[in-house]
């Protein structure tokens, strides 16, 4: 009898075991399947100002995918929500030198930008929107 019990416990003891694996994997995905996307403008004029605006877009966690399109003036990311925010990331592009559509840079990092990424600044932005690192 007792080897009965061994035999049939360490299946059920696996089966028990491989359930509680597999619900686990299962809110992983469905986690992870979560995303928001967003497109909003960026300041930049070359290839020096997309690597820095998409290095810094990275840098946030939970940033998937970021790409800018130099002529639209847009940056398209895909994040995870439960991670990180349009607000998050849109800050760290401006921390970076790039004015975003809601956050500036400051003046100093702008006046610190290579010669050939000194973008045009809009007035009106400048007297609207916030610094990225005012709350």
């Amino acid at each position: 009898m007792k080897k009965f019990i061994k035999i049939s416990g360490l299946p059920i003891f696996l089966i028990i075991m491989l359930i509680s694996f597999e619900v686990k994997a299962m809110d992983g995905k469905e986690e992870a399947g979560t995303t928001g996307e967003a497109e909003f403008t960026v300041l930049g004029l070359c290839g020096m100002c997309k690597d820095r605006i998409e290095q810094a877009a990275y840098s946030v966690r939970g940033v998937r995918r970021a790409e800018w399109d130099q002529e639209e003036q847009k940056i398209q990311v895909r994040y995870r929500p439960n991670r990180t925010s349009q607000e998050e990331i849109e800050r760290a592009i401006a921390k970076a030198g790039h004015d975003t559509a809601n956050f500036l840079t400051s003046d100093k990092k702008y006046a610190n930008l290579h010669h050939c990424c000194v973008y045009p600044r809009n007035p009106e932005k400048l007297e609207s929107n916030k610094r990225y690192d005012e709350e």
